[in-house]
């Protein structure tokens, strides 16, 4: 008599290797989506920390600084030596739009005048920074020799560092 499986035993076995691929299918795509959450986690404290960087390197390297202080949001304008845009010395200015509270860095080489005028659009690079700023704070300090900044942004952890002895 041969030995062969029955058609139960391979029905179950089957069976059992459908189960078991069900499993392995839903456990690769959980990790893929998990992936992706930790990603985009990454991917928004990167740039965060850019935020803080380019603001950090304008403040330390600026030459003079003014700082207009409102409720909610700050204005600030400097001559700074850290450029994004390859302007020797540009002028930087921070501010937030009223519009989905967008935080953005205007560079240009001259003096950025707010409103800004239909004629001078084309000499100012403007960069978004984020949406959905709920606060942006830069306090001077009396001499004028530490720059305290704080930016809230919707859903992010605050980012608040001091600068100090910027020229």
């Amino acid at each position: 008599m041969k030995k062969a499986f029955t058609l139960v035993e391979i029905l179950v076995s089957i069976t059992l290797l459908g189960i078991i691929t069900i499993f392995v299918f839903s456990t690769i795509t959980q990790t893929k989506s998990n992936n992706q959450v930790f990603k985009d986690i990454v991917e928004v404290d990167t740039k965060l920390e850019q935020i803080d960087e380019v603001l950090y390197y304008d403040i330390l390297l600026s030459k003079e600084i003014k700082v207009k202080n409102y409720k909610k949001y700050d204005i600030v304008h400097m001559k700074s030596s850290n450029t994004i845009h390859g302007i020797d010395e540009p002028y930087v200015s921070w501010l937030v739009l009223r519009d989905e509270d967008t935080l953005i860095r205007l560079e240009s080489a001259k003096f950025i005048e707010l409103p800004i005028k239909e004629e001078h659009k084309k000499n100012i690079f403007l960069d978004e920074v984020s949406k959905n700023c709920e606060s942006f704070s830069v306090n001077l300090s009396k001499e004028n020799k530490s720059v305290l900044t704080f930016i809230k942004i919707k859903d992010k952890k605050p980012v608040v560092f001091e600068t100090s002895k910027y020229n």
